[in-house]
């Protein structure tokens, strides 16, 4: 589907935060809709965006930039912006780049150029390529919210976490009213091993925007992290009741009800996880915690079976059968636990290989 024409020329890629709960969403920035100059920073500022989503993007800024090009006219700029655009709708953003880097080399200090740029860069997956962009963009000026915040989702991403953290700061510096920074200037922090300075910027965020069901959750796994389960349980209610068919969120609870304990909040954690979709249920992640749930009640036989089940549904995945082969060595099964090994083995699982060899002996 085309993009929407408008002045709206270059969409940059979503980027995702490996190794978070939280999924840097998809960032978008349109030519002549960054923020306000510094100079008109005093002026009030209305925060725009979608935060509650583990994957939403978030909304363009609302104002215009006052920095012209210097020496290439604004009649001419926007006719490489224009094209730039066309080739990206047509798929063809290497093309885009070209243009760009050759528009960059005789105007290097036209902002709009190196913004440009650097999105046909992310669209490539050429991260480091388009954070130096940013990087030039920033120092050419302004120095807006929308463009720091920006280049510290690209900074994350390349695990660049002190850079990350300068430009989730300066942008909260910047607007103190908008709940994604102190958001994601948490999840840098905890890359950090910060917790508690991250868990004070989620705080801020639920406050800024209530309905940041990432953030809820988030300050529910650093309570469970610091093994306060029932603090994490309520954490992670309130995550539910915004995101209720969000996996993450249940499995949390899960982990929070089994390490409260107790007969009743561990047949609720298996509650929770029954109610997925099987397909949701039959995943790896769920299936552990279910079989904690399980193991703690003392009736790991009951572990097997849903590990077996999975199992059948889902034949090529190799690292489910080796656990379907460890649950039923577990309740001793043997001679089933060395079927699910050798299918492991099969399945290129070199732990399977060793546990086949290990059950069928010498």
């Amino acid at each position: 589907m085309p993009l929407p024409r408008s002045n709206l020329p270059l969409l940059l890629a979503a980027i995702a935060a490996a190794g978070s709960v939280l999924t840097l969403g998809g960032v978008l920035l349109w030519r002549g809709q960054v923020a306000e100059t510094a100079s008109d920073h005093g002026s009030e500022h209305v925060p725009t965006g979608d935060h509650g989503s583990e994957s939403r993007a978030t909304q363009p800024p609302t104002k215009t930039p006052t920095q012209p090009p210097t020496t290439r006219s604004a009649a001419s700029t926007e006719a490489i912006l224009d094209a730039a655009d066309r080739l990206v709708q047509q798929g063809e953003a290497d093309r885009a780049e070209a243009v760009l880097r050759a528009a960059v080399g005789e105007q290097p200090d036209d902002q709009e150029l190196r913004l440009a740029l650097a999105g046909a860069c992310v669209l490539q997956r050429k991260l480091a390529e388009a954070y130096q962009q940013y990087e030039a963009a920033l120092a050419i000026g302004p120095r807006v919210p929308e463009v720091e915040f920006i280049a510290g989702t690209v900074a994350s991403q390349l695990r660049r976490l002190d850079r990350a953290e300068e430009h989730f700061s300066a942008a909260q510096a910047s607007d103190p009213t908008d709940a994604r920074f102190p958001l994601y200037l948490a999840q840098v922090q905890i890359g950090q091993g910060r917790h508690e300075e991250a868990r004070k910027n989620l705080m801020l965020a639920t406050t800024l925007d209530d309905s940041l069901a990432i953030a809820w959750g988030t300050l529910a796994q650093l309570s469970l992290r610091s093994n306060d389960p029932n603090v994490a349980l309520g954490l992670v209610r309130r995550a539910r009741e915004l995101e209720p068919s969000a996996v993450v969120w249940r499995l949390l609870e899960a982990r929070a009800r089994n390490r409260i304990g107790g007969e009743d909040q561990l047949a609720r954690a298996l509650a929770v996880l029954e109610g997925l979709p099987a397909d949701q249920r039959q995943r790896l992640d769920v299936l552990g915690v279910m079989g904690e749930s399980y193991g703690l009640l003392g009736t790991p036989d009951k572990a097997a079976r849903e590990f077996a089940a999975a199992a059948a549904a889902r034949p090529d995945d190799g690292e489910l059968q080796l656990e379907t082969a460890i649950w039923h060595e577990r309740i001793g099964e043997l001679d089933a636990a060395l079927g699910y090994a050798r299918r492991a083995e099969a399945l290129g699982v070199e732990a399977g290989a060793k546990m086949a060899a290990r059950l069928a002996g010498p």
